[in-house]
């Protein structure tokens, strides 16, 4: 099966930029549009480029959560700032369960309040993760896919945006079945904490669709200008 990208007709333009949407190593490569995370000293951001910030659960404190939140909100009108996140919940950490959930909503409303997307962390929660996400009006993105087609399709019929990053470089079945059930118009990709290209994710990822990289490239952009408004 070939598998096109969604591109409207009239907008006959060649992409030139790989899109990295959710990275920890803050790296410079040319040619690539990176998006570092940061999930911690929101009241010192760690990078000069476009970046997202969130509470992860697991880092989450019961003591200073009211202070991280605060300190993240008063990021959020920063133009670099694309997104809350990473945030959600994790259902093999030890953080207390109830303090991930309450902290999860509280980001929810921020996102909404302020339009911004939310990148969401998410590890055998995925029924409860998207039930706090039911009424969301704002982008969704689930990042670090690695999960079975029957876990996440209901990710991908609720319309979120699935972020593909170090599994697709030696993927297993079950993840090249996901990732090729995920339609283009609702796909990322990333680096994440691997020690690796962008590049390197995106040959793998035209490779596994059997379609030629230039169609991933200019999905993937019209993907990101939707999202974040061409803000690069």
């Amino acid at each position: 099966m070939r598998y096109r990208f969604c591109i409207p007709a009239q907008k006959q333009y060649i992409a030139t930029m790989y899109y990295n949407i959710h990275t920890h190593n803050n790296i410079t490569e040319q040619e690539v549009v990176q998006v570092y995370n940061q999930y911690s000293r929101f009241n010192a951001p760690q990078v000069s480029g476009l970046y997202t910030a969130g509470l992860h659960p697991w880092y989450l404190s019961a003591q200073t959560r009211e202070q991280e939140l605060q300190e993240l909100e008063q990021l959020i009108t920063d133009d670099k700032l694309l997104a809350i996140g990473e945030c959600g919940l994790d259902k093999i950490t030890h953080t207390d369960w109830d303090l991930q959930k309450e902290v999860f909503k509280q980001q929810i409303l921020l996102a909404q309040q302020y339009r911004k997307p939310l990148v969401i962390h998410c590890v055998k929660a995925f029924t409860e993760t998207l039930q706090l996400l039911k009424t969301i009006t704002v982008p969704v993105i689930f990042h670090g896919i690695n999960n079975k087609l029957s876990t996440i399709e209901p990710v991908i019929k609720a319309g979120h945006y699935l972020s593909f990053g170090k599994h697709l470089l030696q993927p297993n079945l079950s993840v090249r079945e996901s990732f090729l059930a995920t339609p283009l118009t609702q796909l990322f990709l990333e680096t994440d904490d691997a020690d690796t290209s962008i590049r390197d994710v995106y040959k793998s990822a035209a490779k596994i669709r059997n379609i030629d990289e230039k169609e991933i490239l200019l999905q993937l952009e019209a993907n990101f200008n939707k999202v974040f408004h061409g803000r690069f």
